[in-house]
């Protein structure tokens, strides 16, 4: 599955508390895709056009739930020079949210550049750690409140329905060797279902922006008390997502929803 937002601080003092809510919510297994295309630009050496797509999938198991984003950007920057990357990632949560499984790959311009892969574990709220196989010896420890992917949504859908205005909670997918995250939501008010809508969009959502902060940057870097992206996104109620705007400061990616389907759910004994 990429800051108004507050400062690195705010954040650690939100978070003991507002991890903690909640019984799960129900999302709705899904496949979604998006065509991607510049937003805007900010800067005379930054991107001019952007051009690709994103396809991501959610899907319940017996055991807990899958997650994965297939990635293709082409991007063209004022200097004339274009990067194409391709991203896949693939990722398992267990059920009782306490152990993600993850791999992401990527390449750039045709050159393979990442390969990610690994285990992470959370002891309940007492944080947990992340062991990587690639690269080789990396361990990382995640902090207290941490949320895997799943959890994470299906917490912050709760906040949603219970009219919580901001949501704060640690954050770790394995996507990046950076390490947890710490993000910041900002929910809007409800907007209610249209039943005009298609089928997976006809429940109530909300606008809500993402603010995505990594752990420990503000103890090296003044600047990290700015976030390092964010996520602007109508989100509805059972977890599907659309019109997403992904800030990254010198520039702004649109994902526009193109298809969207259910997954049929596992049947389990």
């Amino acid at each position: 599955m990429s800051r108004i937002a507050p400062s690195a601080a705010f954040v650690l003092l939100l978070l003991s508390g507002a991890a903690q809510a909640a019984p799960a919510a129900a999302l709705q297994p899904h496949r979604a895709v998006y065509s991607l295309t510049l937003d805007m630009t900010r800067g005379q050496r930054s991107v001019i056009s952007i051009e690709g797509k994103m396809e991501y999938r959610w899907a319940a198991a017996c055991d807990g739930s899958s997650f994965e984003q297939d990635y293709q950007v082409a991007m063209v920057y004022a200097s004339g020079d274009t990067l194409t990357r391709k991203t896949r990632y693939a990722g398992w949560e267990s059920a009782d949210g306490h152990e993600l499984t993850y791999n992401l790959s990527s390449s750039t311009n045709g050159e393979d550049k990442e390969d990610i892969r690994g285990t992470a574990r959370l002891d309940g709220a007492a944080g947990g750690d992340a062991v990587y196989k690639t690269p080789a010896d990396l361990k990382q420890a995640l902090p207290a409140g941490s949320l895997f992917p799943t959890t994470h949504m299906q917490r912050l859908v709760e906040a949603m329905r219970q009219g919580q205005p901001i949501f704060t909670a640690g954050f770790f997918d394995g996507s990046s060797t950076d390490g947890p995250q710490y993000v910041s939501v900002a929910i809007g008010r409800t907007q209610p279902g249209d039943p005009a809508a298609d089928a997976l969009r006809q429940g109530p959502s909300h606008p809500i922006v993402m603010a995505f902060f990594t752990v420990g940057k503000a103890d090296k870097d003044k600047s990290a008390e700015q976030p390092d992206y964010e996520l602007r996104q109508r989100l509805f109620e059972n977890g599907i997502a659309d019109r997403i705007v992904i800030d990254y400061g010198d520039f702004a990616m649109a994902a526009k929803l193109d298809t969207l389907e259910p997954i049929d759910a596992p049947h389990c004994d």
